[in-house]
């Protein structure tokens, strides 16, 4: 006879089992509303916040007259948001309304509240389909794999993996199709058989970009193996650059389709007025419009700004949700650079750079002018170099696709090195002017003193320092720089001994980097002097390696009454209001020497580009021009083996020109790296001192310099006028 329980026994019992469950879901509730609160809350509305980012204008470029270097052009670009095209409410949404429209009762509706039902059907039954069917046991276990504070992990728990891979891959595919018509026009590169090939986006392109299948096989490996995964990529860019007419078409395509996880946002494509022009000095922006050479990267941080940011509300449905909570945060725009660079000098090197280089068939040159008064660079080229739209290879031959052109070493070219600045050379004869300085400036002897220059021997077994084939007998100190002799470099060098020289190579600035906001390579080479053999070839200019922005400002040192400046390359920083954030003002560095040595070593540099006087010829005198005062001293030194020792017939020549030497304007170095023989031996007197020259006297146009002798200059022009008409 079964026993019944009385009345209140079941009643407490049911009570009990209610008290359980309530209690459970309180529990439940409190973790998820309190305890865990601050992790999840973010979470939860982040998923329902679409954010639009407003890129901020990059500060412009301009050289020291205002003339425009680059410009921002607007555009709009097409980003796919992963984070949302993985978001199972968002792409249910997507394939819902995809499926609606082709179901065949859409067109039997009579209204949008029959069409909004139809969808939520096909949404429902997406939904119920995606339901998972785990026991416990497995819902235990693919808890334990995930974050427990990753509300989005924690929330698709309930649904299937396998069809929600499914659901994934139709919506990339959907998305893909959509977005094809616009997106087919984009070229894009892939590697076959180790070449290079372009061609045209397609729909499986657009598809890969979402899904990164690549990432998820590696994860998938990682979990297996227990090892670290990696990070897909959430903010993908699929096309940059288009038009807004292209864009507002895209806009209204993925509005008419339902798709989410899609923006389309302005942008700011960095575009350069004369893209041949100054590459080194400007440098480029990468697609991301990070700087990445010259000063676009050296002032990234001044000209790249702070974008803003617009943020729109939506519910589960995609709708958007007018809030007070929406923001707003206006950009910051970056500020504007105004250079010392003066694009009227900076065309002419460029030019005579180029014709000169062709004309020697040379492998690296460059030119460099420097006002000595402040430090200011006015004007500097290195070739090779690139376009800097196109990034395309520039040469004094002409432009290659980049990568095409190859050095001896079978390295591609790409023209980014800056030989002005970056490159390391022994520079010859142009060095000799340290020597001088050295023994005048510590009156150890005068710049009229004579000294020997004969060739001598300095150490047991070491070759006799000549100045083959000519035997110069004695000069004075002066007559060293104009015949440019290498045992009586030396001998003055002796005579200041290497405590003292030593001094003046800290005091120009050969010891430390140069100082530009440019990458320079650092500080230059030199051989312990204290070594009476090495400290004899430094003298003339063997045994160290420097930079020609080192030696340009040396002979600025010398322009300039010997007070060395630092090499100045921004005038100002301006901000977007046109207001200056700061003026740069040229900086003075030490005086390196009496203002009457400076004065001495002008007068033997002027005495270099004679023909006649005393001492006889100088060495540059196819750098002088009737009618000014041109100043200046050649380099020629053989190019050290790769094994080591020098080339016989290799070499790198160079010319500092100062322009006028009564009054110095202008400071010129000219580095030319190996030319090859033409009518004449390649040297810094047939070679560098040309191009200096060729350069130097349409710099007198330009800035309409006052001839210190007007007849003679007026004869010079007549008399070119007249061969000119000739070759006519």
């Amino acid at each position: 006879m079964k026993t019944k329980i009385p009345f209140a026994g079941r009643t407490l019992f049911l009570t009990c089992v209610i008290v359980g469950l309530s209690s459970a879901l309180a529990a439940k509730l409190v973790d998820l509303q309190i305890t865990d609160t601050e992790n999840r809350r973010p979470i939860a509305a982040e998923e329902f916040i679409d954010k639009e980012r407003i890129p901020a204008q990059r500060g412009i470029i301009m050289d020291r007259n205002e003339e425009l270097l680059t410009h921002n052009i607007q555009s709009a670009e097409l980003v796919a948001d992963r984070y949302h095209l993985r978001e199972i409410t968002a792409v249910v949404d997507g394939l819902a309304y995809n499926q609606a429209i082709h179901d065949e009762r859409w067109d039997k509706a009579s209204d949008d509240k029959s069409r909004r039902a139809l969808v939520l059907e096909h949404r429902g039954r997406l939904l119920k389909n995606a339901k998972s069917n785990m026991t416990d046991e497995e819902k235990a276990e693919r808890l334990a794999r995930i974050d427990k504070k990753d509300a989005r992990a924690n929330r698709l728990l309930e649904f299937d993996e396998k069809t929600m891979e499914y659901y994934y891959q139709l919506h990339d595919k959907l998305v893909a199709e959509l977005l094809y018509p616009f997106l087919s026009h984009q070229e894009i590169e892939e590697t076959i058989n180790g070449k290079t090939v372009k061609r045209f986006m397609t729909v499986e392109d657009i598809v890969a970009r979402i899904a990164q299948p690549e990432t998820e096989r590696f994860n998938k490996e990682a979990e297996a193996n227990g090892t670290p995964k990696r990070q897909f990529r959430n903010q993908i860019v699929l096309a940059k650059g288009m038009n807004f007419e292209t864009a507002d078409k895209i806009k209204e395509a993925i509005k008419a389709s339902r798709v989410r996880g899609l923006v389309v946002q302005s942008e700011l494509r960095r575009s350069y007025v004369m893209p041949e022009m100054l590459c080194h000095v400007l440098g480029y922006v990468d697609h991301e419009n990070i700087g990445r050479s010259g000063v676009e990267s050296y002032f990234h941080s001044y000209l790249a700004g702070v974008d803003g940011l617009r943020e729109y509300r939506h519910n589960a449905r995609g709708q958007v949700l007018e809030s007070e909570d929406d923001r707003y945060m206006a950009p910051k725009h970056g500020l504007s650079l105004k250079l010392t660079i003066d694009m009227r000098l900076q065309t002419i090197v460029e030019q005579e750079l180029d014709k000169g280089m062709r004309h020697f068939r040379a492998k690296n040159g460059c030119m460099i002018v420097v006002d000595p008064k402040t430090g200011d660079i006015l004007a500097m080229v290195s070739r090779p170099a690139f376009d800097l739209n196109t990034k395309e290879l520039i040469t004094h031959k002409g432009k290659f696709p980049r990568g095409e052109v190859k050095d001896a070493n079978g390295k591609p070219l790409t023209g980014d090195f800056n030989f002005a600045c970056q490159t390391r050379y022994e520079p010859g004869s142009t060095f000799k002017v340290l020597a001088v300085t050295s023994v005048v400036d510590k009156g150890l002897m005068g710049i009229n003193a004579y000294v020997n220059c004969s060739p001598f021997s300095v150490g047991f077994g070491s070759k006799a320092i000549n100045d083959r084939p000519f035997n110069y007998g004695s000069l004075p100190v002066w007559g060293v720089l104009k015949k440019s002799s290498n045992p009586g470099a030396a001998r003055i060098a002796i005579i200041a001994k290497w405590q003292n020289y030593k001094e003046y190579l800290e005091s120009f600035g050969l010891t430390k980097p140069a100082g530009i906001d440019l990458p320079s390579g650092g500080s230059c080479f030199v051989a312990d002097g204290s070594n009476i053999v090495n400290y004899s070839r430094i003298a003339y200019g063997y045994s160290v390696s420097v930079s020609p922005l080192h030696m340009a400002m040396v002979y600025a040192t010398i322009a300039n009454d010997g007070v060395r400046m630092k090499p100045r390359l921004i005038d100002k920083i301006i901000a977007p209001d046109g207001s200056i954030y700061d003026e740069c003002a040229p900086q003075e560095i030490c005086r390196v020497m009496k203002s009457s040595t400076a004065r001495d070593l002008r007068f033997a540099l002027e005495s270099v580009t004679q023909r006649k006087g005393e001492c006889g010829r100088g060495t540059a005198t196819a750098a002088a021009i009737p009618g000014f005062r041109i100043g200046g001293k050649t380099g020629t030194a053989k190019k050290v083996k790769a094994g080591g020792g020098y080339t016989e017939n290799l070499y790198t020549v160079s010319f500092a020109g100062v322009l006028p030497i009564d009054d110095p304007k202008l400071v010129v170095m000219t580095v030319i790296d190996e030319p090859h023989p033409t009518d004449c031996n390649p040297g810094g007197g047939t070679v560098a001192a040309p191009i200096f020259r060729a350069a130097a006297e349409r710099f007198i146009n330009v800035l309409n310099l006052t001839p210190s002798d007007p007849e003679a200059y007026e004869k010079y022009l007549a008399s070119k006028e007249e061969s000119d008409n000739l070759k006519k």
